[in-house]
């Protein structure tokens, strides 16, 4: 009676998993709802007690091994190959497509996306509490440690995070190996502060770029422990960070010491915005990287690597949490613009505004609805990928090179460069879309 009120196979149901070669230990101990198709669960992987499993997009695959610590709930949440879940204690996945052999701990991730494991030198992707919320993208290998909170994050092939760290709205290139000192790293105890004093959210930060970072040759950044983080941020490949900084701006190659804060108070209005022009183009900087990253997975991840149905939507999966913050740049950009009006008026009031800076805002604020046009209108657009790029990927298809971060290291100097440069314009050209709307009114 009580499985029928809660909608759910009867544990007779079930045991045709079992005899489909799903194993399920404890048939009483483990609900599946009735919207989730039972063909969808692949022979040989593994529900053990206490799992939880609703959704008709739910899929497991073969070998993933489903609650081994703990109890599991999965809503809507595809589970690739050879995946554990809960190999630390209990996990809740909604909304979440996990990559073959990723490992996660114990917490929740919500409209996530996790590529999966190419190596097992790091022997986990998340570790104990990991918070893992909208738009997060894990490529290759990338993963957290303990008590770790990520939202619209994308971490590149081997970028780690470690434990008791808040890295949301970020960009992180992730270095040249899953190897000790090869990798990108975020020191523990380190926040990346994404919500400013004037009440906005247009402090997206990037730590290395896209045309570089994505072929997997460039020094690793490294940011020491318990930093301060006050987003939006430019990192340069190289960067280093001292342990307990405080960080703004732009973080150059080399050791970074960050400053202190003088003593004191001084009289502050948070509803006049100072710094507008540099902000705003910092974070078209991230719109022009984010669009060059949707290309990217377009036409070279999903054109070109993808070798399975899976991979392809494992790929495509990944494509929609970059799509995902794309949007989200553009309605937090949208946001800070649209109160730049406010900043203006109360600026000429109270005098706090130079004449310089009024302008600049007034300018900003005039021609942004027809920049915002032009940037929808590169959404839409997509950059052909170089021939002899497409050509090269093709032939180390060929060769047999299967997993993704392999092809790319494998490519020829080249072929890198052709991939470079066509990134580097697709930036080039949304960055001009903005620097031509604001020309124009001079």
């Amino acid at each position: 009676m009580k499985e029928k009120a809660l909608n759910c196979y009867s544990s007779n149901e079930i045991r045709k998993l079992q005899e489909n070669g799903v194993n399920v230990p404890d048939l009483d101990s483990v609900k599946i709802s009735r919207d989730v198709q039972l063909e969808q669960f692949s022979p040989g992987c593994t529900l053990y007690p206490f799992v939880r499993i609703t959704g008709s997009k739910t899929q497991i695959h073969s070998g993933a091994e489903i609650g081994t610590r703990g109890s599991v709930t999965l809503e809507n949440s595809w589970i690739g190959e050879n995946t554990i879940v809960g190999n630390l204690g209990p996990v809740t996945l909604i909304d979440t497509v996990v990559g073959p052999k990723s490992i996660l701990g114990s917490g929740v991730a919500e409209q996530a996306v996790f590529l999966g494991k190419e190596t097992m030198i790091n022997d986990f992707t998340t570790g104990y509490g990991f918070r893992v919320r909208k738009g997060s993208l894990y490529e290759e290998d990338a993963s957290s440690a303990q008590h770790t909170d990520t939202k619209m994050t994308i971490l590149f092939p081997w970028a780690t995070l470690g434990s008791d760290i808040n890295f949301c709205d970020v960009l992180l290139a992730g270095g040249t190996g899953p190897e000790l000192g090869s990798f990108s790293e975020v020191g523990s105890g380190t926040i990346h502060f994404n919500y400013s004093i004037r009440g906005d959210k247009a402090t997206a930060s990037l730590f290395g770029d896209v045309a570089n970072g994505i072929f997997l040759d460039q020094e690793r950044l490294f940011i020491g422990g318990n930093n301060s983080l006050l987003g939006p941020i430019n990192a340069d490949f190289g960067a280093m960070t001292a342990a307990g900084a405080r960080i703004n701006g732009t973080l150059a190659k080399g050791l970074n010491f960050g400053h202190s804060l003088p003593k004191g108070s001084v009289d502050y209005d948070s509803r006049v915005f100072t710094g507008a022009s540099g902000i705003v183009k910092k974070q078209v900087n991230v719109l022009a990287e984010l669009t060059a990253l949707c290309n990217w997975y377009k036409q070279v991840r999903i054109n070109c690597v993808a070798q399975s149905p899976e991979q392809k939507f494992l790929y495509q999966a990944g494509l929609s949490m970059i799509e995902f913050n794309l949007q989200e740049r553009h309605n937090q950009l949208n946001r800070y613009v649209g109160a730049l009006e406010n900043s203006i008026r109360i600026g000429e009031k109270s005098k706090q505004l130079s004449k310089k800076v009024i302008s600049e805002q007034k300018q900003i604020l005039i021609h942004w609805p027809k920049i915002q046009a032009e940037f929808e209108k590169l959404r839409n657009i997509e950059f052909k990928i170089p021939e002899s790029l497409r050509n090269e990927l093709a032939g180390l298809q060929h060769e047999g090179t299967t997993s993704y971060t392999e092809t790319i290291k494998g490519l020829s100097q080249a072929g890198k460069q052709a991939g470079k440069t066509w990134l580097t314009e697709i930036v080039e050209d949304v960055r001009r879309v903005y620097y031509a709307g604001i020309k124009k009114g001079r």
